[in-house]
C-alpha cells in the first residue's frame, strides 16, 4: 500500500511507520519539527517527508495514518478524511497486527513497553522469529521495531490512551495493571476498568489467551466483573488470589537496587535475578514471565533472557558521565517515578529529580500520589507546565506542586519559569556521586546530558 504518516516524527508513529515500510509498503509522511537529519533518515528507505502540511502532500497515498498529537483541522487529516482513508495510529497499529496469526498485545497504565520488549526478547531467545513494533529503543537496538520476514510472532506495545487498544483481536492479550490516567479521554477510572473488561470479552470470544495482572486500582474491580471468565489467566503477588495461574514474590531491593524474583507455578518454584532494578520493574518482568510460560518457554530460557534484558532507552535509562549519573525517563505516573528514585537512590549519592508537569487532568488525578512521591528524591526541579491544549485547572501548575512537595518534608522543591533556568539550577546543585534523574522528554534528556558534560569539562580543564 501507499501509507501516508501525519507526524511520523513521533516515537510511536516512527515505529509503526518504519515497520511497515520494511515489510514492503511504499511509506511517505509529514512533520512539521523534522530536522534534516530525520527527513535525511527517510530519505535513506525512499521515504519521502515535508516539513510542513498541505492537503497535496498527501495526493496518491492509499491509508493515511494520523497520530494522536494532529488536530482534526490539519489540511492533510481533513483532506484524507474527507476521502474516505484517514486512520489514527492505534487503529492502523491494530489494523495490521490483527493481520498476523500470533500478534501479542501487550496493554497496561504503565511498563508495557519494559514487559513487551522483554516478551521479545525470551521468545528470540527459545528460537522464534519475532518482530515487534514497540514505543521505545530497546537498550542494545537503533529502532523501535523490527520486521522479520515470516515471523511465528508479532509483539505489540498497545496504547489504551485514546481506547484505540480495544481494535485489537490478538492471539495474545496481555494487561499489565490498571490504573487511572489519561483521564482527557475516560470519564474516571471505572469508565477504564469497563473498557478493558469489554475488550477482554471479546478478545476470549475471538479465541485470545488472556493473561492479566492483578495489579493496580483498578485491579480487584476487573477481577470482580471477570470472574465468570474462567479461561483467563491471572497472575498476581504471593497470597492476593486463591488459585492464580503464576503468582510471585520479591525480594528486597539488594546494593544496586534490584530485586530477585521468584515465581510459582503450581509446584515449581524458580528464582530470576534481574538487572532492571524497582520493585515495578520486577513486577513487570513477573508479567514477561507468565506471558512466556503461557507460550510454552521453558524457565531456564526465562531465566537467562530476563537477567540479561536491560530495558528501554530513557525508560529508567542510567549513563555514567564523569563522577555523576545521567537517569532519563519518558514517564509521568507515579507508580513509575517511585520504582526510579527508589531504585536510583540505591546507586547515588544524592538523587536530583527534574519532573515535567503535563495535562492538567493527569496531575488533577494524581497530585497527591506526585506529590508524595517526588519528595522522596533529595531536591526536587519542576519544569514549567505543559498542558499539551487543556484548559487550566485552578490550583494546578508547577509552583502549586513544588509546595505540594515541600509539604510532605524538608525537602527543596522548586519551579522554573524555562527549560534553561532548571537546568542552570541542577549544575549549582548536584555533586559528585549524585544521579540526575530527568521525568520528562527528549529536549529535556538533551539538556541534562549537556549540562552534565559541561561540568566534567569544565571540572577537567
Amino acid at each position: 500500500m501507499k501509507i501516508f504518516f501525519i507526524g511520523i516524527g513521533g516515537a510511536g508513529m516512527r515505529s509503526l511507520a518504519l515497520y511497515l515500510s520494511e515489510a514492503g509498503h511504499e511509506v511517505s509522511g509529514s512533520d512539521a519539527y523534522a530536522g534534516p537529519e530525520a527527513v535525511a533518515f527517510w530519505q535513506q528507505r525512499n521515504c519521502r517527508v515535508f516539513t510542513s502540511h498541505d492537503a497535496s502532500n498527501i495526493e496518491g497515498a492509499e491509508l493515511v495514518i494520523y497520530s494522536a498529537a494532529i488536530p482534526v483541522d490539519n489540511p492533510e487529516r481533513a483532506a484524507a478524511q474527507q476521502r474516505g482513508i484517514a486512520c489514527s495510529r492505534g487503529e492502523a497499529l491494530a489494523r495490521f497486527a490483527n493481520a498476523h496469526s500470533r500478534s501479542i498485545a501487550v496493554c497496561g497504565t504503565h511498563g508495557k513497553g519494559t514487559t513487551a520488549a522483554a516478551i521479545a526478547v525470551m521468545l528470540k531467545d527459545s528460537g522464534a522469529h519475532v518482530g515487534d513494533i514497540l514505543g521505545a529503543v530497546p537498550v542494545g537496538r537503533t529502532e523501535p521495531c523490527h520486521f522479520e520476514p515470516d515471523s511465528d510472532y508479532l509483539v505489540c506495545e498497545v496504547d489504551e490512551s485514546d481506547r484505540t487498544h480495544t481494535f485489537h483481536s490478538p492471539r495474545l492479550l496481555m494487561i499489565n495493571n490498571i490504573e487511572a490516567d489519561h483521564l482527557n479521554n475516560y470519564r474516571d477510572l471505572d469508565d477504564i476498568v469497563e473498557t478493558f473488561e469489554h475488550h477482554v470479552r471479546d478478545c476470549v470470544s475471538h479465541g485470545s489467551t488472556v493473561v492479566i495482572h492483578y495489579s493496580g486500582i483498578g485491579a480487584p474491580d476487573l477481577y470482580r466483573r471477570l470472574r465468570d471468565v474462567p479461561q483467563i489467566l491471572w497472575v498476581c503477588q504471593k497470597g492476593v488470589l486463591s488459585s492464580p495461574y503464576i503468582s510471585y514474590t520479591t525480594a528486597n531491593p539488594d546494593e544496586d537496587g534490584c530485586c530477585a524474583l521468584t515465581l510459582l507455578e503450581g509446584d515449581e518454584t524458580t528464582t530470576i535475578s534481574p538487572w532492571l532494578g524497582g520493585q515495578a520493574n520486577a513486577h513487570n518482568l513477573a508479567m514477561a514471565a507468565a506471558v512466556g510460560r503461557a507460550l510454552d518457554i521453558p524457565y531456564n530460557i526465562i531465566k537467562r533472557s530476563l537477567a540479561g534484558y536491560k530495558g528501554l532507552n530513557d525508560r529508567c535509562q542510567i549513563c555514567q558521565i564523569g563522577r555523576y549519573q545521567l537517569v532519563t525517563d519518558y514517564a509521568s505516573h507515579p507508580t513509575c517515578v517511585q520504582n526510579d528514585i527508589a531504585w536510583i537512590r540505591s546507586r547515588a549519592g544524592r538523587v536530583i529529580a527534574v519532573y515535567h508537569p503535563y495535562r492538567y487532568t493527569l496531575m488533577q488525578c494524581h497530585w497527591q500520589a506526585l506529590a508524595k512521591t517526588l519528595s522522596t528524591a533529595d531536591e526536587v526541579l519542576l519544569l514549567p507546565f505543559d498542558p499539551c491544549g487543556e484548559k487550566p485547572i485552578e490550583n494546578i501548575s508547577s509552583p502549586a506542586l513544588a509546595k505540594a512537595i515541600a509539604a510532605h518534608r524538608h525537602a527543596t522543591a522548586e519551579a522554573f519559569d524555562s527549560f534553561e533556568a532548571c537546568f542552570e539550577a541542577a549544575a549549582q546543585r548536584i555533586r559528585h556521586g549524585d544521579a540526575l534523574l530527568i521525568f520528562a522528554g527528549g529536549p529535556a534528556f538533551a539538556m541534562g546530558r549537556t549540562t552534565l558534560e559541561n561540568m566534567v569539562r569544565n571540572k577537567h580543564e
